[in-house]
């Protein structure tokens, strides 16, 4: 969530050491610039959430239909290799197709 406005204002706080180094292991799965950007993003997130609780689970549905659209499109790809496999003169089936014969 980069943007091109500029930030001229300043948050500070302490952390531990092994708060540091948590924030360090989430910023580098999330795959984030730095932490700066990582903590950033987290707490303008949450401030989101309280402001709007429901803006959450739009993002988690919006992330949750991203998730299954690719596990359909998986699904499919392995469905058609399944049935060029069997047969090579058939055509592939589509995810409709074979739900509505279920």
């Amino acid at each position: 969530m980069s943007s091109f406005k500029v930030r001229s204002r300043l948050v500070n706080f302490r952390l531990t050491e092994e708060e540091l180094e948590n924030l360090r292991v989430a910023c580098m799965l999330r795959g984030s610039r730095n932490l700066s950007e990582f903590a950033r993003a987290a707490v303008l997130n949450s401030v989101d959430t309280q402001i709007d609780p429901e803006s959450a689970v739009r993002d988690r549905l919006d992330r949750m239909e991203a998730r299954l659209a690719g596990l359909e499109s998986v699904l499919q790809s392995l469905l058609n290799q399944a049935v060029l496999g069997a047969s090579a003169n058939s055509t592939p089936v589509s995810m409709q197709e074979l739900s509505t014969h279920a």
